[in-house]
C-alpha cells in the first residue's frame, strides 16, 4: 500500500505530503480544487507520461515521491532483483519520479535509477489508477479475457497454451526458413530434376562446340576445298615438268654432281632430299584430302541441330558448354542439399502436427474451463449488481470460437450486458449510461480483488452519474473493497464520503498573488462540515443533522 505521498511544484500544489491509511481514503473538495492533481501525481509516480506542463510555474522542476510498504507483493522481489534494485528488509519501497523543463525526467526505485520502461513495471504492481473517463480498458475485449482468467485462476493454464502456441509456430517459422513451404519445395525440386534431365541428355564434352563449328565449316566449303586441294597437288606434283617436286628433283639432281665433287655440300644435299620427300608427301596427303570430301547434308544437318541444342542450352545455363557442366554441377549439389531438407522439413512437420494437437488439446481445456468460470462470475456479478441498485441488470460472458488460435487460446471473450429486461444484451462497449458503466467497473473490481495482486485502487470519481440508492451502494462497495486494499477515492458524494476511514478536503487559497492547493485531514466536526457542504453546499443545521446521521448509519454498517 502507498504509505507516504510528498508532492513538490506540481500544478497548483506547492508542496504537499500526505500519510495515507489502509482501507478506504476519500478527497473531497470544490471543482477545481486540485483533487485531480493528486491523482495524475500518483499516476506520475508509477509511471504515467511525464510533459514539462505539470511543473508549477516559476520552478524548475517538479518532484513526486512515494513511501509503499510492499511486503509479499507476488513477484516483486524477483522484479527488483532482475532491475538491480536493493530491496529494504522491511518491505518499504520508495519511488522517486522528477520532472525537469529541460526535458531531463528521472526515476528512482529505493535510490537506483531506472528507464521508463522498467520502472512503470514497478507501478504497475502496486498502484491501479481509474479516472473519470478510464473505463476504456474494460471494454477491451483481451482486458475482458483477463478478467475472467484472473478470477477463475486460469493465468497459468493460460499461459502454458501461450508457450505450447510460441513452440508450434516457432516450429513452423524453423520450417518456412528451412526450404520455404512444401509445395514451393516441390516445385523447386521438379525445376532442378528437369533441368539436370536436360543437361544430361545432351551428353555434352568440352570442346566439342568448337569442333563441330569446324566441321560445319568444312560441311558447307566442301567445293572450294576440293578445288583447292587440286590446285595444290598441281602445283606441288602433277604439273610434269613445273611442278614443284620436279623443280626440286633438278635441283636436288645437280646439288648431288656438285657433292661429288665437294663433299662439303653434302649436308644441303640431305636437307633438299628431305625437302623433296616431303613435298611428295604433303602433295600425295592433299590429294587424299580432296579425294576424301564429300557433301552430305544430312551430316551438316545433325550438326546443325546439334549446335541449335548447344546455343539453346547455353541462353538457360551459361555462356560456354563448360559454363553448363558447372551449373550441372551446382544443381546436383543443390538437389542434393535439397533431399536432404525434404527428410528434415519431412520431421519438423510431424513435430508441427505434435505441436498444434498439444496446443488444440491445453486450448480446448482452456475454454472448457472458462465456460464453465463463465457462468460462476456471472452470478456473482449479478450479485454484486444487485447491491449496487441494479436488482434488473445482467450480464452474460460470451465464449465464442476465435476465427485463428492465438496464445491465449482459441476463445472470443465478450462481457454482455443488458440493464433493464427486454433491452436484449450488448457488449459493454454500447453501455450509454456513465452511471451504469460506473457501476458495471466497479462491479468487475469488487470481485477482481479477492484475485487481483495490486495493493492500491485509485478511483477518481467513480460516482459521477450515480446518485440515491445507487450512490450508496456504490460507497458500501467500495468500502467492502477497502476490507481487502487499499483504495483512493475522489468523490463529490456525500454518501460515499462517509464511509471512509480517511476523509482529506482540497481547497485553493490565494497568498500573494499565486493559488496554492492545500490538502487537510478532517475527523470529528470538520468532518461533519464536509459532509453537510457535499449535502447541501452549505454547512446548514439541518444538512449537518444529515451528514451526521449518514457517518452514523455508514459507521454501523462498515
Amino acid at each position: 500500500m502507498l504509505q507516504e505521498l510528498q508532492i513538490e511544484n506540481l500544478a497548483l500544489i506547492e508542496s504537499l505530503q500526505l500519510n495515507l491509511e489502509p482501507g478506504l481514503t476519500v478527497l473531497t473538495g470544490e471543482t477545481g480544487a486540485g483533487k485531480s492533481i493528486i491523482v495524475d501525481a500518483v499516476g506520475l509516480l508509477v509511471g504515467a507520461r511525464a510533459s514539462g506542463e505539470y511543473i508549477r510555474a516559476g520552478a524548475d522542476k517538479a518532484v513526486v515521491r512515494g513511501l509503499f510498504q510492499a511486503a509479499g507483493l507476488p513477484g516483486l522481489k524477483e522484479t527488483l532483483s532482475a532491475m538491480g534494485v536493493a530491496a529494504e528488509d522491511d518491505g518499504t519501497l520508495l519511488l522517486c519520479r522528477e520532472i525537469s523543463r529541460s526535458g531531463r525526467h528521472s526515476c528512482r526505485v529505493n535510490g537506483r535509477s531506472l528507464t521508463l520502461g522498467m520502472y512503470q513495471r514497478i507501478g504497475q504492481m502496486l498502484v491501479d489508477i481509474h479516472g473519470q473517463h478510464a473505463y476504456q480498458s474494460l471494454l477491451r475485449p483481451a482486458y475482458q479475457m483477463d478478467m475472467l482468467d484472473s478470477l477463475a485462476g486460469l493465468m497459468e493454464l493460460r499461459q502454458e497454451v501461450g508457450e505450447l502456441y510460441t513452440r508450434w509456430q516457432d516450429l513452423k517459422k524453423e520450417l518456412e526458413e528451412l526450404c520455404g513451404d512444401r509445395g514451393e519445395r516441390e516445385r523447386q525440386r521438379d525445376l532442378w530434376q528437369y533441368q539436370l534431365q536436360e543437361i544430361g541428355a545432351a551428353n555434352l564434352t568440352p570442346g566439342e562446340e568448337e569442333e563441330l563449328s569446324r566441321q560445319r565449316e568444312i560441311l558447307n566449303n566442301g567445293e572450294r576445298l576440293a578445288r583447292g586441294a587440286a590446285v595444290v597437288y598441281a602445283a606441288l606434283f602433277e604439273e610434269e615438268g613445273r611442278s614443284a617436286y620436279d623443280q626440286l628433283s633438278r635441283a636436288l639432281a645437280e646439288l648431288e654432281a656438285l657433292a661429288a665433287i665437294d663433299p662439303g655440300l653434302q649436308t644441303w644435299q640431305g636437307t633438299l632430299e628431305g625437302i623433296t620427300a616431303q613435298v611428295e608427301e604433303i602433295a600425295r596427303s592433299v590429294r587424299r584430302y580432296g579425294e576424301g570430301l564429300e557433301y552430305d547434308p544430312a551430316r551438316l544437318q545433325e550438326i546443325e541441330n546439334r549446335l541449335e541444342l548447344i546455343k539453346d542450352l547455353k541462353r538457360k545455363y551459361g555462356g560456354s558448354i563448360e559454363a553448363i557442366l558447372q551449373y550441372q554441377a551446382e544443381t546436383a549439389a543443390a538437389l542434393e542439399r535439397l533431399e536432404q531438407m525434404a527428410g528434415q522439413a519431412a520431421a519438423l512437420e510431424k513435430e508441427i502436427e505434435l505441436a498444434a494437437e498439444k496446443y488444440r488439446e491445453k486450448a480446448l481445456l482452456l475454454r472448457r474451463r472458462r465456460m464453465e468460470a463463465a457462468q460462476k462470475i456471472e452470478k456473482e456479478l449479478l450479485k454484486v449488481l444487485k447491491d449496487l441498485a441494479m436488482p434488473a441488470a445482467r450480464i452474460r460472458v460470451d465464449c465464442s470460437e476465435a476465427p485463428q488460435p492465438g496464445p491465449a487460446g482459441m476463445d472470443n471473450i465478450t462481457f454482455l450486458f443488458q440493464p433493464n429486461p427486454g433491452e436484449g444484451s450488448r457488449p459493454l462497449a454500447q453501455i450509454a449510461s456513465g452511471g451504469e458503466m460506473a457501476r458495471v467497473m466497479l462491479a468487475l473490481k469488487s470481485i477482481l480483488a479477492d484475485v487481483d495482486a495490486v495493493p492500491t485502487l485509485i478511483f477518481d470519481e467513480i460516482d459521477a452519474g450515480v446518485g440515491g440508492a445507487a450512490a450508496r451502494a456504490v460507497a458500501r462497495t467500495l468500502a467492502a473493497i477497502g476490507r481487502r486494499r487499499q483504495v483512493l477515492c475522489i468523490t463529490h458524494s456525500a454518501q460515499l464520503a462517509s464511509f471512509a476511514g480517511q476523509h482529506f478536503r482540497v481547497s485553493k487559497e490565494v497568498r500573494e498573488g499565486r493559488t496554492y492547493t492545500r490538502v487537510d485531514v478532517l475527523r470529528g466536526e470538520e468532518r461533519v462540515d464536509e459532509l453537510a457542504r457535499l449535502l447541501s453546499g452549505s454547512a446548514s443545521s439541518v444538512a449537518r443533522e444529515h451528514a451526521a446521521a449518514l457517518l452514523q448509519q455508514s459507521g454501523s454498517i462498515k
